[in-house]
């Protein structure tokens, strides 16, 4: 705790002295974010655009229970208008759960992808509907070069 002060000191210091504009400090903090948590942790533009989403929430859960190790990954995606969303949610849940499994470099950590989809009344954003998919991350995960071809 002693160390972390003066490095915190000097990177506040740091930051305030620098003539940079904000987006640049935006990008490289996002950056280490990114880079801390795993490549792919926030969400591509590519699943955004599936369902034209207003914006997506990314929560990384971990439990211990009875014994038992349980890590989720829970993918908020909130206010969706892409017409195929009310006509396929199920498929359209399965397919943004394959690109983030892709796409996140510690996928392999959990057990479990939870897609939510989160719908607000514009008039009242106290009514909300949801609904959520879960699927398996090894059900997700599709090894592109099977060593065995499935023949045994």
């Amino acid at each position: 705790m002693k160390v972390s002060g003066p490095i915190f000191l000097l990177l506040v210091l740091w930051l305030s002295s620098c003539a940079c504009d904000g987006e640049t400090v935006f990008k490289g903090i996002m950056w280490s974010m990114n880079k801390l948590a795993g490549d792919g942790y926030f969400p591509s533009s590519e699943i955004m655009a599936i369902g034209n989403f207003e914006r997506v929430e990314v929560n990384m859960q971990k439990s211990f229970h009875d014994g038992v190790r349980y890590n989720e990954v829970e993918l908020r995606l909130i206010n969706g208008r892409g017409p195929q969303l009310h006509v396929g949610e199920e498929i359209i849940a399965r397919k943004v759960a394959e690109i983030y499994a892709v796409e996140f470099s510690k996928i392999n950590e959990y057990d479990a992808v939870k897609i939510t989809f989160i719908q607000t009344d514009p008039f009242n954003p106290d009514n909300l509907a949801m609904s959520e998919y879960h699927f398996r991350v090894e059900d997700l995960i599709v090894d592109q070069n099977p060593v065995d071809y499935g023949l045994q």
